[in-house]
C-alpha cells in the first residue's frame, strides 16, 4: 500500500506542464516553507538506505523533522541495485512536490531526471608546487689566447678614451672663451684684453689634448 501510494505521488509530482520553467532551487533546510510546490531542493546526503521497493535519502537523519527524499525504485530502472551507494555522501539536487508525511516534509521522486549528483569529487588536492625555474647555462668562458688579446683590446683602449675625454673638456672651455670673447668685440667696447687673455691658455690646452689623442688613438 505505502509503495502504491509513493507510486501515486512521484506520478502526480512528474506532472509538469510541457515548456514550464525549471522550479527554483532552495537549500533542503528551507523545503518546509514550500510545502505543496514543486522545487528543487539542494543539499549533501548524510545518510541513504533501501527498504523494500524505497530508497530513502536522509540530510539529518537525527533529525526527525527534516526533509527526506524517497526515490520509488521499480520507477528508477536505471538505478543501480544498491542505489544507496550513489548518492550517500554526494551532494544532490531533486526535483519534485514538496509533501508532509507522518510529520515530516518529504519528497518523492519515480523518475531520472528528477535527481542529480552535482558534486562527486572529493576534498580538493593542494595545487603542486611550482616547478622551479632552470638555472641559467653557465657563461663560457672564452678561450685563453682570446681572452688575453680582448684584454689588451680594452686595455689600449683606456687611454684613447681617457685622451678623448679630456679633449672634450678643453673644447668645451675654450667653446666658452671663444664666445666670451666674440660678444666683448661684437660690442665695440675697445676693451676685450681680459676675454683674449682668458682664450690663449684655453687654445694652448686644446692644442695639446688634440696631440694626446694623436698617441693614444691610432
Amino acid at each position: 500500500m505505502r509503495a502504491a501510494l509513493l507510486g501515486l505521488l512521484g506520478l502526480l509530482a512528474s506532472a509538469t506542464p510541457a515548456g514550464a520553467k525549471a522550479p527554483p532551487v532552495y537549500p533542503w533546510q528551507e523545503a518546509e516553507r514550500h510545502m505543496g510546490e514543486i522545487v528543487t531542493v539542494d543539499g549533501v546526503v548524510a545518510a541513504a538506505h533501501s527498504t523494500g521497493d524505497t530508497c530513502v535519502l536522509e540530510f539529518a537523519p537525527d533529525d526527525p523533522h527534516a526533509l527526506r527524499v524517497i526515490l520509488v525504485l521499480p520507477m528508477l530502472s536505471s538505478l543501480p541495485s544498491k542505489p544507496e551507494r550513489l548518492y550517500a555522501g554526494k551532494r544532490v539536487r531533486a526535483s519534485g512536490v514538496v509533501r508532509r508525511f507522518a510529520g515530516r516534509p518529504e519528497m518523492v521522486l519515480r523518475s531520472p531526471a528528477q535527481i542529480e549528483v552535482i558534486d562527486v569529487a572529493g576534498p580538493s588536492s593542494p595545487p603542486a608546487a611550482a616547478a622551479a625555474p632552470p638555472e641559467p647555462p653557465a657563461a663560457e668562458k672564452p678561450p685563453r689566447g682570446l681572452g688575453q688579446a680582448i684584454a689588451r683590446q680594452l686595455s689600449a683602449a683606456a687611454p684613447c678614451e681617457r685622451a678623448r675625454a679630456k679633449w672634450h673638456e678643453a673644447a668645451d672651455n675654450a667653446g666658452e672663451l671663444s664666445t666670451a670673447l666674440g660678444r666683448c668685440l661684437e660690442g665695440g667696447g675697445y676693451r676685450c684684453r681680459r676675454e683674449s687673455a682668458a682664450l690663449a691658455p684655453a687654445l694652448t690646452a686644446l692644442e695639446w689634448a688634440e696631440q694626446q689623442v694623436d698617441a693614444a688613438c691610432p
